[in-house]
This record gives structure tokens, sequence and C-alpha cells, in this order.
């Protein structure tokens, strides 16, 4: 399997500590994206994963994962013994009721606010910015 992903970076961080939680890191190979550099707005990465955004999973059938709910899900499962995703009907709805709030009430408004209403991650990243969607993340 591979990761695409750039150490550090919140969502690539979340299955990092799911793949160290599943002793899984011998099994993966890790592939740095240029997020700076904008590789992730490149079509060679857009045909890996056409939302532009890092982590995904490659598969060793080619199959493609992104979103962190998908990876962690599929990595939980991967040996039969979920521990982190539940095992029963009430502990994964909960979950991932919690994951999804946590994606939209958090992640996701940080997110757009880093990368349209700051400087973000540099100049060559400006021509995908769009100021106005920094709104978006304001509550109230």
């Amino acid at each position: 399997m591979k990761i695409y992903d750039i150490p550090g970076f919140p969502s690539p961080l979340r299955i990092r500590v799911v793949i160290a939680e599943k002793a899984l890191a011998s099994q993966i190979e890790f592939i740095k994206v240029d997020l700076p550099a904008a590789e992730h707005k490149q079509s060679a990465f857009l045909a890996i994963n056409p939302t532009g955004t890092v982590p995904v999973l490659q598969l060793d059938d080619g199959t493609y994962l992104s979103e962190c709910t998908a990876i962690t899900e599929y990595l939980d499962n991967l040996e039969g013994n979920p521990t982190l995703t539940g095992t029963t009907a009430k502990e994964k709805g909960l979950i991932h009721m919690m994951q999804k709030r946590a994606d939209d009430q958090l992640i996701d408004a940080i997110g757009i606010y880093f990368h349209h209403a700051t400087d973000g991650l540099g100049a060559q990243l400006k021509p995908y910015k769009k100021p106005e969607w920094s709104d978006r993340a304001v509550w109230g």
C-alpha cells in the first residue's frame, strides 16, 4: 500500500496515528506530495484524487481511497480486528458522528481559512486561492 501525504499536516497526521496504532508502517510506502509547490493541484495528482487533497491511500490492487474517515475505516478493519472504528452498530454510529463533527465544525473551517484568507503555503498556490471563501470559515 502507498500513502500520498505530507508529514506534519493535520489530515495526514490523523492517518499516521492510525498506521502507528495498527502497527502497519512496515506495509506502507509513504509518498510525499509537495503542497507548497501545488503538486496536489496538478493533473497527475488530480488523476489520483480529483479533490486534490491528501491523504490518499493506494491499495495493492490500484484502488485509491481518500478522506480520513474512509482510510481509517479501511486500515482499522484490514486485519479483522477493529479497535478504532467500533465493533457494534452503536459504537460505529457514535464514532462516525464524532468524526463528521470534527471535520465539519473544526478541521474544514480551519483549512478554508488557512488556504483562502492567509498566505497559506506560499505563492505557487495563489492562483488557487479564493479569499471570499474565508467567510465560509466564520461562524455566527
